[in-house]
């Protein structure tokens, strides 16, 4: 047999055509297999980061509902210290109580004034300047 006798479809030397078609398929593959792993990687970093948001905001509306619970609870302590019957008590044991005799303190000098409130603490004020 001799070299022409052979077959050509047998014999295909190393740069043909038939070697070139295989290459170019197989560096999209790899390339698409590459993109589907990173996609892949990118839904769970995804995915990770909403559940620790997740965690983050459980965290937070804790928090506030515990504040609220002691706006609340601060609330009722306020109220309770504005109770009049307690104030009472507060003022007596500290020695405050309202005086049983009232004194009228006259001014002189401001029987003669003809006006209202307003005209009367000017005048007050004019004769406690005049004073000092």
């Amino acid at each position: 047999m001799t070299a022409g006798a052979l077959p050509r479809s047998t014999v295909r030397p190393v740069g043909t055509r038939a070697h070139a078609r295989r290459s170019p398929v197989v560096r999209p593959l790899v390339i698409f297999t590459l993109a589907v792993i990173l996609a892949f990687f990118a839904v769970i970093y995804s995915r990770i980061s909403l559940d620790r948001t997740a965690f983050e905001l459980q965290r937070l509306e804790k928090e506030i509902t515990v504040e609220q619970e002691r706006h609340w609870d601060l609330r009722v302590d306020y109220a309770r210290l504005q109770a009049p019957d307690l104030i009472t008590q507060r003022a007596a044991a500290l020695g405050l109580v309202y005086p049983e005799n009232r004194y009228t303190i006259e001014i002189s000098g401001m029987a003669d004034t003809v006006g209202g409130p307003e005209d009367r603490w000017m005048d007050l004020r004019a004769l406690f300047v005049e004073q000092s």
